[in-house]
């Protein structure tokens, strides 16, 4: 067994069992591979559950003694699927409980499935051998704990059904409608604090299509490095945080929010410890007044804020800040002194508790604002400065590449540097949404930018021109500076640079490089990927597509590497580049310097694979032969000689069975081998697949299994064909009796499925069935109505039926009629009638036992099915019942077809059922 870890008690245990269930099964002559006993005990380890582990070695060992290797490995496929659907497949609860952690409110984690769920949003906590688990962990303290670590089983559960939900196509469309519409904006621990402590509502990043909400600061203080918010609150905070800058009496930026902000929400001020104010602290306004004190606003400080919902009044707020705190109130009941700031959509007032009443405090909102020297816009990536001087205001314009597109100097002191600005950027023609930004960083990105220009001036010149300065502002190329006016710059050809990023997805938050040296950058690159941490983070590398002259593409930059897997088909969506040559020789150079790497083609070399449209033998042929190339070993470990694969995958996908073969297309994909990209174009026939059938196409029957092996070759004829060979096995084997016993010599099961479809269907219909060859009772059809005639009129069987449900055995009375009514006889059209000898053997069998006169050499095979038969003759009326009749009666006996009328009627009849059945009515004869 292929476990490296010292192993509990509780795990141990399990182990034994699984080991005695094997030991059972070989006691009985079954014997499993190695292999598939590695799988049962790895299985037994995470599942941990003794009646699952008991059902797949039953299970298995009635597969592998039918020689069903295709059940073999769909059990095994299975149980597969079930270690994959844990957390973490590394870890089962068993080991959980050996540990020491016995509660049952946690799912396992080591250590690098913890910090990727972490990463993703999930609370994960920091489990003790003493059965702790404490309050949920931050990154540092996973890394930093040598345990094991859990997440709520609620937690996993909404995760594991979003992740069922998403494989089996669940269309989110309605949640992300009813969810938040307006576009997030990532920032990370410490500008999510900052604004959560100024109200504002924090998303974590996760997996789910619904952003999940922060409820407390700690799931902050101890969650992932970065968040998201509405960008429009995002704008919002971030241009409250500079206008409070022009009132020195705010002190934080959740004060601005409650009387600079222009949303529904109250605030609760009390007076701060140490202050003036507590000369009259809870003393009423009449007792202020009348000793000549006021009351100041820099004598309190902001308590608590809030949204104020929509009808709610003063007494309100009141009676829940004395009744009913809310959890994250830290103040002192409310009480006379306090005072109530409510700001009603920018409408701000404040109100002061007295005995009686909430009379205004105008005075308390008198803010004193100061003038600005410098302010700094973004808008659009692109960038506006201003600030005061002696003679007015001087500005400045910049490109997304801080460069001087126009500047100036406005000459009226006596307007506000905000008047000024707007006046400036709606002359610019600047009018979107406008996001204030820090004046010093600003024109700190313009120095640098304005420092590259003189290194290269420099460079090119070796020494400052007077004529070179005046180029530099006229020539478009920096090469063509040679102290002479009016050159003509060459034009630029597009080329490439390559980049390798720490953490691909945010580029801000590690290690960062760029270059059109792609031997360096993919030498970083592969030093990121061996590093744990560049591991945590995701690295990547990738392209950045540079046009000197189109500035509409260039800089645009793609990520093309993502683990060991070149991806080509990033491109796809990107027309333009995806036609440059310079792009795809790019990519032809990194599939060079990476050989090893998987590599997922561009789109239209993926469709040149495989016909756009293919017919149903296409695709079957194709799915056969990537199934032998993906793995041939195990391709030829289930395929034996002579069997016709192709026409299985066809009968399988004219039924509509598609989502296995997607499903294990899938599996390839995920492999990331060389059919990974083969298999993901079949992914797309697949789905787009309609099947082609005839008018009305001649059933076709497969062999599952046959214990008389020659019965299985060929596995898949027409059903006539294989209908009438049983027949005369069956009536071969039958006549050949031991004459003591009277039993036969030879008798077999089988197992088959049959496919069939009517005129205008567009799938093929299947259902499986077994029958006994041996037995006396003919081909397959033939058996097949005898076993839907006893279920149909089996007065035990029926109520067991009912035992299970009306509404179930209304369906399943259904099915049954409709079988015996309709789909028996459409199968028997296509065969020969019932051999006369057969149905006269069966008649003459019931009427010997009816008058005891069954002799004692009956076989143990014949008195099985004579029972069954006189089940159904039994129930019947008695009309219907078998005698002895002349030759010239049996000629006047009503048709097959009739006689199944008559029995639909009595069924009918029997149920009390006045309405005909499904199917009944379709008048196939």
């Amino acid at each position: 067994m292929a476990m490296n870890r010292i192993m509990g008690a509780e795990a141990q245990k399990m182990q034994d069992y699984a080991k005695e269930q094997i030991e059972r099964t070989e006691r009985r002559g079954i014997t499993f591979p190695e292999d598939v006993k590695e799988d049962i005990f790895r299985y037994a380890d995470l599942i941990g559950e003794e009646d699952k582990v008991r059902s797949l070695i039953r299970n298995l060992a009635r597969a592998t003694e039918q020689s069903n290797a295709e059940q073999v490995q769909d059990l095994l496929s299975g149980a597969e699927m079930e270690i994959r659907e844990l957390p973490d497949e590394t870890i089962g609860r068993l080991e959980l409980l050996d540990y020491g952690y016995t509660a049952d409110d946690m799912v396992p984690l080591r250590k690098e499935a913890a910090l990727e769920y972490h990463r993703t949003g999930s609370k994960i906590y920091c489990l003790g051998a003493d059965g702790s688990k404490g309050e949920y962990a931050s990154r540092e303290m996973i890394l930093e704990h040598n345990g094991l670590f859990g997440m709520e089983v609620e937690e996993w559960q909404r995760r594991n059904d979003y992740d069922r939900d998403f494989d089996y196509g669940y269309d989110y469309t309605d949640d992300l409608e009813n969810s938040l519409q307006e576009p997030m904006r990532v920032i990370d621990r410490e500008e999510a604090l900052k604004f959560y402590d100024a109200g504002a509502s924090i998303y974590l990043i996760t997996v789910f299509p619904r952003p999940v909400y922060v409820t407390e600061r700690m799931e902050i203080e101890r969650g992932p490095e970065n968040y998201q918010m509405a960008s429009t609150e995002w704008e919002r905070f971030h241009n409250l945080e500079w206008e409070m800058k022009k009132y020195p009496q705010i002190q934080s930026l959740r004060e601005a929010n409650l009387l600079l902000g222009t949303g529904k929400t109250f605030g609760i001020y009390q007076i701060r410890d140490g202050s003036a104010g507590e000369s009259y602290a809870f003393m009423n306004r009449d007792f202020i007044e009348s000793h000549g004190m006021q009351i100041r606003k820099e004598d309190y400080e902001l308590i608590y804020t809030a949204d104020l919902p929509g009808n709610t009044s003063l007494e309100d707020i009141y009676e829940q800040f004395n009744i009913n705190h809310p959890a994250d109130f830290r103040g002192h009941s409310l009480s006379v002194s306090d005072v109530v700031v409510l700001n009603d959509n920018g409408h701000v007032t404040a109100h002061f508790v007295d005995s009686m009443s909430f009379p205004e405090l105008d005075s308390f909102l008198n803010l004193e604002e100061i003038s600005l020297d410098e302010l700094a816009y973004e808008m659009d990536e692109r960038y506006f400065a201003i600030q005061r001087t002696e003679e007015g205001y001087d500005y400045s314009f910049y490109d997304e590449k801080f460069r001087l597109i126009d500047g100036g100097v406005y000459e009226n002191p006596e307007q506000s540097i905000e008047e000024v600005a707007d006046i400036l950027m709606k002359e610019e023609g600047w009018s979107g949404d406008r996001i204030r930004g820090e004046y010093d960083e600003l024109m700190e990105k313009v120095e640098e930018v304005e420092a590259e220009v003189m290194k290269e001036i420099q460079r090119s010149q070796g020494e400052y021109k007077p004529l070179a300065k005046v180029e530099e502002l006229e020539e478009a190329n920096y090469n063509m500076i040679d102290n002479v006016l009016n050159n003509l710059p060459p034009k630029k050809k597009p080329y490439l640079e390559y980049y390798a990023a720490e953490y691909d997805e945010f580029h801000g938050m590690g290690g960062y490089e760029k270059s059109t040296d792609l031997s360096k950058i993919a030498a970083v690159y592969e030093k990121y990927q061996e590093d744990p941490e560049s591991s945590y983070k995701i690295c990547g590398m990738g392209i950045i597509y540079r046009d000197p002259e189109d500035s509409l593409f260039d800089e645009t930059e793609l990520g093309i590497v993502r683990g060991t897997t070149i991806h080509g088909d990033v491109l796809d969506d990107v027309r333009f580049l995806r036609d440059q040559p310079v792009v795809r020789e790019g990519i032809e150079k990194i599939r060079e310097v990476f050989p090893d790497y998987r590599y997922i083609p561009i789109h239209d070399v993926r469709e040149a694979m495989y016909p756009e449209k293919m017919t149903t033998e296409e695709l079957a042929e194709a799915l056969d032969e990537i199934a032998e190339d993906f793995d041939s070993y195990d391709y030829r470990d289930h395929i034996e000689p002579g069997e016709n694969t192709i026409q299985e995958v066809m009968l399988d996908l004219q039924s509509g069975n598609i989502g296995s073969y997607i499903s294990y297309l899938k599996d390839i994909v995920e492999e990331e081998c060389e059919q990974s990209v083969r298999a993901g174009v079949l992914i797309e026939r697949l789905k787009t697949y309609e099947p082609e059938l005839q008018k009305e196409p001649e059933p076709m029957a497969y062999v599952n299994y046959c214990e008389n092996r020659d019965l299985m070759n060929p596995r898949c004829q027409k059903l006539a064909d294989l209908d009438a060979l049983v027949a005369r096995q069956d009536k071969e084997w039958y006549a050949d009796r031991n004459p003591k016993s009277n039993e036969p010599t030879m008798t077999a099961q089988m197992f088959f499925t049959v496919y069939y479809a009517e005129k205008g269907d567009k799938f093929l219909h299947h259902f499986k069935g077994k029958i006994d060859i041996g037995t006396g009772n003919g081909g397959i059809v033939s058996q097949l109505k005898l076993q839907n005639e006893m279920r149909l009129t089996d007065e035990s069987w029926i109520g067991y039926q009912k035992g299970k449900g009306d509404e179930e055995f209304q369906k399943y009375m259904e099915d049954l009629t409709d079988m015996q009514n309709h789909i028996l006889p459409y199968l028997q059209s296509f065969c020969s009638l019932e051999e006369k000898g057969v149905q006269e053997r069966r008649e003459q069998q019931v009427a010997e036992k009816r008058e005891n006169r069954v002799p004692a050499t009956q076989s143990t095979v014949e008195l099985k099915a004579e029972i069954n038969r006189e089940m159904i003759s039994g129930s019947r009326s008695t009309s219907q019942k078998v005698a002895k009749v002349s030759a010239s009666e049996k000629e006047k006996k009503p048709s097959i077809h009739e006689r199944l009328e008559i029995n639909k009627k009595k069924i009918q009849e029997k149920q009390g059922k006045d309405k005909p059945e499904r199917g009944a009515d379709r008048g196939v004869r």
